[in-house]
């Protein structure tokens, strides 16, 4: 009996113990259950919204980056100043290539003529890599002005440039009125800019005391560009980047009106003229006003001061040093004129 019941009750432990390991098993399960339901969860999570990339920021953090609001700001305000400046163009291809090559042979006699000392003395500037020839109405500017700046420029008395040359008004100026680029007889002013490689002609606004708008211009030779905004240092010559950059190809017709002749400088970079490049520049003087005594007086240096030395495009902002030498960045000797004093 004894025996018997002993039996009992180890089979009762037996079983006891069964159930507690049973029981130990399903808790072990039901952790590894959840431990891996939270793993899941993390990994979702991760995919959802991954940390960020060393080195970036998150996007509200870039919403509220100040230095990218001011690059955006300032890229808005040039983008803005660009679309006024192309509000003040009109542009146009106008003389074919045969045109334009009459056209440049005529330019060729004027050099030509200019080396034979055939001009009167103020048609003709010379600058490095640059000249300049004046017709009908002629300007002192730059380093020719005993005081330099804006407003300072006066036209020559009548007589000291020669007339404006007959091909001018019939293979040029004839054209732009019958295309209606200008009325018939507004130009009384005309200037032939002949440019070498690497020449330029600084940051100016052409002296709004003197010129009625529009200004025009009719480029040969080559094609080059127009640059509105640039600023100017030198030793050695640099130049900043172009409010706008615009392209004038050979026996193309430039405007320039509002906006882009009178808020803001253009100029001639040396990089854009890659070959030998001219251009007619056509103007009204507002001769009523200028022809007062007072605004034809003489205003140059004495002519000992002047002996040797050269100009290049008006003063109009005071840090623009006009009478740098451009040849500077071409590294090629200048293009001289002889001239015969008069």
């Amino acid at each position: 009996m004894a025996a018997a019941s002993g039996y009992t009750d180890l089979r009762e432990k037996l079983k006891s113990m069964t159930s507690r390991d049973n029981y130990k098993a399903g808790s072990r399960e039901a952790a590894a259950a959840a431990a891996a339901a939270v793993a899941a969860a993390a990994a979702a999570a991760a995919a959802a919204e991954p940390y960020p990339v060393s080195g970036t920021k998150r996007k509200y953090q870039d919403d509220s980056d100040p230095e990218r609001s001011d690059y955006e700001e300032q890229q808005l305000q040039k983008e803005e100043e660009a679309r006024k400046v192309k509000s003040g163009i009109r542009q146009m291809r106008l003389f074919s290539q045969d045109e334009c090559a009459k056209i440049e042979a005529r330019i060729d006699e004027v050099v030509s003529r200019a080396e034979k000392g055939l001009y009167n003395e103020h048609t003709v500037d010379r600058a490095p890599l640059r000249n300049k020839y004046f017709f009908g109405e002629g300007y002192t500017y730059g380093a020719q002005l005993q005081k330099r700046g804006p407003g300072q420029e006066r036209l020559y008395p009548p007589g000291d440039v020669d007339e404006i040359p007959e091909w001018v008004h019939q293979l040029v100026i004839q054209k732009l009125v019958e295309h209606r680029v200008i009325p018939e007889g507004f130009v009384n002013s005309a200037v032939i800019n002949d440019y070498q490689p690497g020449g330029c002609i600084v940051s100016h606004v052409d002296p709004i005391h003197i010129f009625e708008r529009p200004i025009v211009s009719v480029s040969f030779f080559s094609d080059s560009a127009l640059c509105f905004g640039c600023k100017f240092q030198f030793k050695p010559i640099r130049v900043s980047e172009p409010v706008l950059s615009l392209p004038v190809r050979r026996g193309s017709v430039t405007v320039l009106s509002g906006y882009a002749a009178d808020e803001i400088t253009h100029c001639i970079r040396p990089q854009d003229i890659k070959e030998r490049r001219a251009v007619i520049i056509l103007r009204k003087p507002r001769i009523l006003e200028m022809d007062k005594e007072e605004n034809r007086r003489s205003v140059l240096l004495p002519t000992h001061r002047r002996r040797g030395s050269f100009s290049s495009e008006n003063y109009w902002r005071k840090s623009y040093e006009s009478s740098e030498d451009c040849s500077q960045v071409a590294g090629s000797p200048a293009r001289k004129v002889k001239m015969r004093r008069h």
